[in-house]
């Protein structure tokens, strides 16, 4: 068999993955579309919701917009947040597990505290992600809908596709041949080419192969506002606002070491 004939037969092999990957990428797809055009007659829970839409963050300022409103916690002139004296009543702490867990962290600092700080809070996020964990284990289909297993199986293959043509060239030009240093130097010459081959065309493949599509997020996306971000006024929607916005300043914050660090 020449190098040519050989080269059309894994030529040949590699439309043949793409093919199948193609067809499973098309299959999964129409599948995921139906699934989601189901999702009409479910019941998603809204802080779930906002969480599969906006991230985590969007389910800890829900849960802020129904602090707010059931008058628990107060949003100060500079944006930081603190519990209010019903708000420290552990006799009203919501029943949701979301804004449950914001409370319940907000109450643990002597002050003010930043609303968009909760998130880098690893004691917040052990209370509020087993229930955002749990919510996305009642839709198994979207469970992993951030891992796509077809596209890394499709660079793989232009990567592999690479080294074979690499290999083949030095082949062609009887790199192999020589004396054992010369050999040594074709091969480092072979991982060179191999790794601008693969560059190549992995490149291609990035901009060419499409993504899975996260139907889910897209689907809550076109939901209604959480209820209590809905039933906010004017004023207090700037408030809202002013404290996911809010920052300290890089020499307040370099100053301030004070911090629990087991907060983070």
């Amino acid at each position: 068999m020449s190098q040519m004939d050989l080269f059309m037969v894994v030529l040949t092999a590699v439309c043949g993955v793409y093919a199948v990957l193609g067809v499973l990428w098309w299959v999964r797809d129409r599948a995921d579309r139906a699934a989601v055009a189901r999702l009409d007659a479910m019941d998603i829970d809204p802080y779930h919701a906002v969480a599969t839409a906006d991230g985590d963050r969007g389910a800890d300022r829900a849960g802020a917009a129904e602090l707010l409103l059931a008058g628990l916690i107060r949003i100060e002139e500079d944006g930081q947040v603190a519990v209010t004296a019903r708000g420290a009543d552990p006799g009203r702490t919501p029943e949701h597990p979301v804004p449950a867990a914001v409370l319940a962290t907000l109450r643990g600092h002597a002050g003010p505290w930043p609303l968009g700080y909760l998130y880098v809070d690893t004691e917040h996020c052990g209370r509020r992600d087993p229930f955002l964990r749990g919510e996305d284990a009642r839709w198994p289909r979207w469970s992993t809908r951030d891992r796509d297993r077809v596209r890394p199986v499709a660079i793989l293959t232009a990567v592999l596709l690479a080294g074979w043509c690499a290999a083949q060239l030095l082949y062609a030009v009887g790199a192999f041949s020589g004396p054992g240093d010369e050999v040594v130097a074709a091969v480092f010459v072979g991982l060179l080419m191999w790794g601008a081959f693969a560059l190549v065309l992995g490149v291609i493949v990035l901009i060419v192969w499409p993504w899975r599509r996260d139907w889910f997020a897209e689907y809550c996306r076109t939901l209604l506002p959480h209820p209590a971000e809905d039933a906010l006024d004017t004023e207090q929607r700037q408030q809202l606002h002013r404290a996911m916005a809010f920052s300290f300043p890089k020499e307040e914050v370099v100053e301030d070491m004070s911090w629990d660090p087991g907060a983070f």
